[in-house]
């Protein structure tokens, strides 16, 4: 799998492409069905953004790393979606490995006390109605409101999408892939 690298606002050498790739195939022996690796890179306010998304076996991964140092950030943003990997790796591994272990305990008698499983605690739920509109008007809603996000459907197309308030102070959009 090759690494997409774009940059916005900056230029990135030959050198630190190749810095960049040796990084990103460490990745690569996570996963055993690599769809896709981007690494987008821009320039805001005199930090170098740097945006790493891998996506594989079912599971997108991301990370975002800013520095003054294009090469810290580079091997800050891959350290971070490495833990990640194997993070998700070793909770795959260890739920394919629990049915078998309740077996083992069964022949052995002895009790092993199940491991908790993760359920999310629901302290709030809100119903409100979703009136199709803009982005325009999207923003003001949620600025009226002083939320870091809002859901509502677009008039364009229909769908539920989210916007949400970046670090930079900047929008960012949710929009569902059709």
């Amino acid at each position: 799998m090759t690494l997409e690298i774009r940059a916005t606002g900056s230029e990135v050498d030959n050198r630190l492409r190749g810095y960049a790739e040796r990084k990103a195939e460490k990745l690569e022996r996570y996963f055993t069905d690599m769809q896709r690796m981007d690494l987008d890179v821009a320039l805001e306010r005199g930090l170098y953004v740097v945006e790493l998304t891998v996506e594989g076996d079912g599971v997108l991964l991301r990370s975002q790393e800013r520095n003054d140092d294009l090469r810290a950030a580079i091997k800050s943003v891959t350290d971070k979606v490495e833990r990640q990997a194997i993070r998700y790796k070793s909770r795959v591994r260890d739920d394919r490995r629990k049915p078998q272990a309740d077996k083992f305990a069964d022949l052995a008698g002895a009790e092993i006390e199940p491991e908790e499983p993760f359920v999310p605690v629901v302290a709030r739920r809100k119903r409100y109605a979703m009136k199709p509109m803009s982005v325009e008007e999207a923003a003001r809603q949620m600025e009226l409101i002083s939320h870091p996000f809002y859901l509502f459907r677009s008039e364009e197309t229909g769908e539920i999408c989210a916007l949400y308030r970046r670090h930079d102070g900047n929008y960012g959009l949710i929009e569902p892939d059709v």
